[in-house]
């Protein structure tokens, strides 16, 4: 029976340690490309559509949060909750390849955006102010979290590179 010395079992661990890192980083960096030259154009269609909806909507609450307006911020964060881009009218095509484009973590903070927005509607029904403040603001995370991931071609800021035209 051959023995592995301590020497030689530091040297594999740290080879697998090193091979784990590198396989994880490549992992990541492929979870943090852009979605949108993935997607079919339907979907981009789709998504895009989504984007501008849900934009208006959250100038909207913001507005509606301001005055004290329960009813249009409730309104409007059912709104978004309700365009969640899984939850419309998709094909059986469109869905096949939403899910070769998408990751199972973009697909997990779009689910968490559209439960934020259910979660503000519901407070908003509630008329409760602070709750409505804090899911606005969980709201708005959500959204740069995700735009930092999986929109750096559309929001470039957010890779750190500098948008076009922009110089010092």
């Amino acid at each position: 029976m051959k023995f592995i010395t301590s020497k030689r079992l530091a040297a594999y661990v740290a080879a697998m340690i090193i091979m784990a890192g590198i396989t994880l980083e490549a992992i990541a960096a492929e979870d943090l490309q852009p979605i949108g030259p993935k997607l079919t154009p339907r979907l981009k269609q789709m998504l895009s559509e989504e984007m501008l909806s849900v934009k208006q909507a959250v100038k909207m609450i913001l507005d509606g949060l301001i005055v004290g307006d329960h009813p249009l911020v409730a309104t409007q964060a059912q709104q978004i909750h309700d365009s969640f881009i899984l939850a419309r009218g998709l094909t059986e095509q469109d869905k096949k390849d939403l899910m070769k484009a998408a990751t199972p973590e973009f697909l997990k903070l779009d689910g968490e955006f559209h439960l934020t927005a259910k979660k503000l509607a519901d407070s908003a029904l509630r008329k409760d102010y602070e709750l409505q403040r804090f899911y606005y603001s969980r709201l708005v995370d959500s959204c740069q979290n995700c735009h930092s991931q999986y929109a750096t071609d559309k929001f470039p800021a957010f890779s750190g590179a500098q948008p076009e035209g922009h110089s010092h």
